[in-house]
């Protein structure tokens, strides 16, 4: 955690008056902001290591010009939530900046959520300065110096390894670089190359920034030199491979796509959409996976949501399955939770094309995008995609001759027809409401609770985001995480209603983060807490009565706004739900521009129906 600041700093605002120079501090905000010029809000924690960065955040060119604030968070594991959150509805690079080894080690949670699911943040952490560290490496037996925040050696006579924690990003991170005090055209190479990599990527990077290089001068003229994000190195095979896919559609009798959760992570969605929505509505079936949900779910061909074996509805199962004779998969997200424990089945299906970023599947061979020696793509799925969307021609669908290919298309069930006491809460009610509730273009958070596996059952209106951490499932993510996601659109100011879904025993994990929603300016979400007491997807799968799976019930959920920060409710109200028809009058309630705080009552072991199934 963030130590005490042991060293006072000005609060005023700093303005670079340099001519042909600027503090690397400076810089580096600068260019963060040109590779994101959505980013208005920096996340973290302030520690003596750190500060002098931070300082830079107050410069005219950075408050002033690009607007941007730091955004204080509780913790650092929050505050890598919440920045994957930013980055998840900014849809672009979000920062995360944290102290030496107290606050980098809280965050490598987060981190890694980020990194298996696909988020581009930045997270910087203030080190020890370079003089610290010239010294551990001269030190003899009677200098070794040990400094706090710094694990000491094992060994009483050596100094301590000010680089021990770096090993323990590599696995989580795609690229790491630490900034030196000796070359600071290097230094900008590293800041710029991490960035550019981050992005390409869409994984976290982390840079490691010694306290006293901050204030150093670099070049302002660097700033004229424009990123380079572009990945196209062999517009040939791009050219290939467009063609093929497309021939493949064009020749199909029963062809179908199927949209997948690293299409929108590589911001690839908007050609994916325009792919998309010019063809053939009589003719190409559309699905999206459980975690992407990145296809227009009104459109008339969008036959529904496929999740392997997990799919409710087995008519969308036969018409993916069976009924397809070429199956274009973009942006597959492979691990057990998006494809239904890896029971997705093409077996039937004559012609399976699988794009991921680094690869294409296609006639049973791999052509290889990004290979681990090369560690480079020679074309992204957005160039790919783009190329999709510019040579599409619907007239050449052969077997297309007007009649309606569209064989199944989802329809909602009433999903409180099994419940047999009307008046209690249950997670089938919510779901019926949630049809009910959501609106388009609504921003939708899940947290990895017992509802979660419900959603897939869900149509999602128009325009509609949805956002989950269920593959990597750290519990406790949503809460920060929406706080992110409220934070990005306001500062995108688009005025989309952001709503959660989170569980109590995740909720407590990370409960402090509330305050932030009041003391923050965000978008206010509407937040409906389950209260099941305690870990009920653990009590299904083992140990319903066991007391590891019991959390501390009597906490008083509706007054903890007040005690956070908002005892007046001027940023809040809250409401505690027993019945069936208290949830149901919150659809009549007039939109209100405060945090909209709901504790849900349910019983211990009560899941929508799809969570019962998977588990029998």
């Amino acid at each position: 955690m963030a130590p005490v600041i042991t060293r006072p700093g000005s609060e005023e605002n700093i303005t670079s008056s340099y001519s042909d120079s600027l503090p690397l501090g400076e810089y580096l905000f600068l260019r963060i902001a040109q590779a994101n010029p959505k980013l208005k809000s920096v996340f973290g924690i302030p520690g003596d290591f750190n500060l002098a960065l931070l300082e830079h955040l107050y410069s005219d060119s950075i408050a002033k010009e690009k607007g941007i604030d730091f955004v204080g968070i509780c913790n650092e594991l929050n505050a890598a939530y919440a920045a994957d959150g930013y980055a998840k509805v900014i849809q672009g690079l979000s920062v995360l900046i944290t102290t030496y080894g107290v606050g980098e080690l809280s965050a490598i949670n987060g981190v890694a959520g980020a990194f298996a699911e696909y988020m581009p943040v930045l997270h910087i952490v203030g080190t020890t300065s370079t003089a610290q560290q010239d010294q551990a490496k001269t030190a003899s037996r009677r200098t070794v110096r040990n400094i706090h925040h710094l694990v000491p050696s094992r060994h009483a006579l050596t100094p301590p390894d000010h680089d021990v924690y770096k090993y323990a990003v590599q696995g989580v991170s795609c690229i790491q670089e630490s900034l030196t005090k000796e070359d600071q055209g290097d230094n900008l190479d590293k800041i710029d190359k991490v960035i550019t990599k981050i992005l390409q990527e869409n994984r976290p990077g982390y840079l490691f920034i010694p306290s006293d290089i901050p204030d150093v001068k670099v070049p302002k003229s660097r700033l004229l030199q424009p990123l380079n994000f572009n990945e196209l190195k062999d517009a040939s095979l791009l050219e290939d491979v467009s063609d093929k896919i497309l021939n493949k559609l064009y020749n199909a009798k029963q062809p179908a796509i199927f949209g997948d959760a690293l299409v929108p992570r590589f911001r690839a969605q908007e050609q994916f959409t325009k792919f998309v929505e010019a063809m053939p509505a009589n003719f190409v079936k559309l699905f999206s996976s459980n975690i992407a949900r990145n296809i227009d779910e009104t459109l008339p061909n969008f036959v529904g949501c496929y999740y392997g074996k997990l799919t409710q509805d087995k008519k969308i199962t036969e018409s993916i399955e069976q009924k397809t004779d070429v199956l274009l998969n973009v942006g597959y997200f492979n691990n057990e939770t998006n494809n239904g424990f890896n029971s997705f089945n093409f077996d039937n299906v004559k012609d399976y094309v699988e794009i991921h970023p680094d690869y294409i599947l296609i006639d049973d061979e791999y052509i290889v995008v990004k290979s681990e020696d090369r560690d480079q793509r020679v074309f992204s799925i957005n160039d790919l995609m783009t190329k999709l969307a510019e040579k599409l021609d619907v007239s050449k669908f052969v077997h297309n001759d007007g009649q309606n290919n569209i064989d199944y298309k989802y329809k909602m069930p009433s999903f409180t027809a099994n419940d047999s006491n009307k008046e209690v809460i249950t997670q089938n009610k919510l779901l019926d409401f949630m049809k009910e509730y959501l609106q388009p273009n609504d921003i939708f958070f899940v947290e990895t609770c017992s509802f979660l596996f419900g959603v897939a059952d869900l149509t999602l209106p128009k325009g509609a985001s949805f956002y989950s951490q269920s593959f990597y499932g750290s519990i406790g993510y949503a809460l920060p995480g929406t706080l992110g996601g409220a934070r990005a659109e306001r500062d995108l100011g688009t005025k989309r209603r952001v709503v959660l879904v989170q569980g109590d025993g995740s909720a407590q994990m990370t409960i402090q983060e509330l305050t932030s929603y009041i003391r923050h300016d965000i978008e206010p979400p509407k937040v409906f807490l389950l209260n099941n007491e305690g870990y009920t997807v653990e009590r299904i799968i083992k140990g319903p009565t066991r007391l590891y799976n019991d959390i501390q019930l009597n906490w008083q959920w509706t007054q903890l706004l007040k005690v956070l920060g908002d005892p007046e409710e001027k940023k809040h109200v809250s409401a505690d739900l027993r019945s069936a028809e208290q949830l149901t009058k919150v659809l009549s309630q007039a939109p209100l521009d405060k945090v909209e705080f709901y504790e849900l009552h349910l019983a211990k072991l009560d899941v929508p129906d799809r969570f019962t199934l998977m588990f029998k």
